[in-house]
């Protein structure tokens, strides 16, 4: 990732970031609308478990340069997802509705610099959690879409 995409990652979510309780809970109203098979995946009350994806954005954004250090706690993340019914299908669905919701979030600030900055940390996220996903459920068949 290129100092430039870590700026731009950076400023739209220092934008978004008084908002980011809105955005989190408008990702899930978008997300269960599209994919309605996903809701029972979430057993949390909704607003419990936007308030935990607002934290993970804040602390995956903010420590965008050291990555690497996060890398055990996320797959950490998605071996949990998956031992709740996560599969690696679901992680491109997830990634387009936040992308959907981030791209409605910024309004004109978005760009399509942006929406390849997102999408790459994004995509990145989603296979260091089916990493871990995957290194405890050897039975799950990994999905070439990411």
């Amino acid at each position: 990732m290129t100092e430039e995409s870590l700026a731009r990652i950076l400023e739209s979510f220092e934008h978004l970031s008084p908002r980011i309780d809105a955005l989190t809970r408008s990702f899930y109203a978008k997300l269960f609308a599209a994919n309605p098979q996903l809701r029972p995946l979430f057993k949390l009350d909704i607003d419990v478990q936007s308030q935990h994806l607002a934290a993970a954005l804040a602390l995956i954004i903010r420590n965008l340069r050291l990555l690497d250090v996060l890398e055990e706690p996320l797959m950490d993340l998605g071996a949990g997802h998956a031992r709740v019914g996560v599969r690696p299908e679901h992680y491109p669905l997830v990634c387009q509705t936040m992308i959907q919701t981030l791209r409605e979030a910024c309004g004109e600030n978005w760009s399509h610099d942006l929406e390849s900055d997102w999408t790459g940390v994004l995509e990145r996220i989603s296979r260091i959690m089916m990493h871990g996903a995957l290194r405890g459920q050897p039975n799950i068949v990994h999905s070439q879409n990411m």
